[in-house]
């Protein structure tokens, strides 16, 4: 599925881009405190300060700006999966914890998308097909990845992969829900040595 994204002409110039911009900001914001359901255009045109008009200008609906957050948000993933497919052979568990900072920093600014998806997909099936095959091409390249580092293949990559982006995910999440009572710090040391724990080879099959 993809976004509509109305231009009102040709070329969208500097300003119409910085609308669009602001529109998806808050539209992440009030995704995050509000989820999919409890989100309204007025209250994305408040946090966003726009006018309605200005919304309806480039997005025809709530679910256009919906797609528009999860087409970023894929390609954002995506990029960090390949920090981890990149990694040698001879990789550490401060390669992993790299990794893992990176996701949770790539949550910082799309795991709002995430959020509002889930909820959004029990209401839309056309966005439930969608973006369950786009969430598990993911989930199979991040178990493609994760297998490298083995060096020995696995039953089933895309539910290892799923196993993996849904630890990172909801320990991500959790700590926005607990945040002052839970150490984002520990949670990702934590995630580090499980990841570790399943992508390191059995012994006696070392390299």
């Amino acid at each position: 599925m993809r976004p509509t994204i109305r231009s009102p002409a040709p070329e969208l110039g500097p300003r119409a881009t910085r609308t669009i911009t602001k529109i998806l900001w808050a539209t992440k914001a009030v995704f995050l405190a509000r989820g999919y359901a409890g989100t309204t255009i007025d209250e994305i045109t408040r946090v966003a300060g726009v006018s309605r008009g200005s919304f309806y200008t480039y997005f025809p609906s709530k679910r256009d700006a919906l797609l528009a957050l999860g087409a970023d948000s894929i390609r954002a993933s995506r990029r960090v999966v390949g920090q981890l497919r990149d990694l040698p052979n001879s990789w550490t568990e401060a390669d992993l914890e790299s990794f893992v900072e990176n996701w949770f920093e790539m949550l910082e600014e799309h795991g709002s998308f995430g959020f509002a998806w889930t909820q959004a997909a029990h209401e839309d099936d056309e966005i439930r097909e969608a973006g369950m095959k786009t969430h598990l091409q993911l989930c199979r390249e991040m178990g493609l990845a994760a297998t490298a580092l083995r060096g020995e293949p696995f039953d089933d990559p895309t539910a290892l992969g799923l196993l993996i982006v849904s630890m990172l995910e909801r320990g991500w999440a959790y700590c926005q829900l607990y945040a002052g009572t839970t150490d984002v710090a520990d949670v990702r040391r934590t995630a580090v040595e499980v990841l570790a724990a399943v992508v390191r080879r059995p012994a006696g099959k070392r390299r």
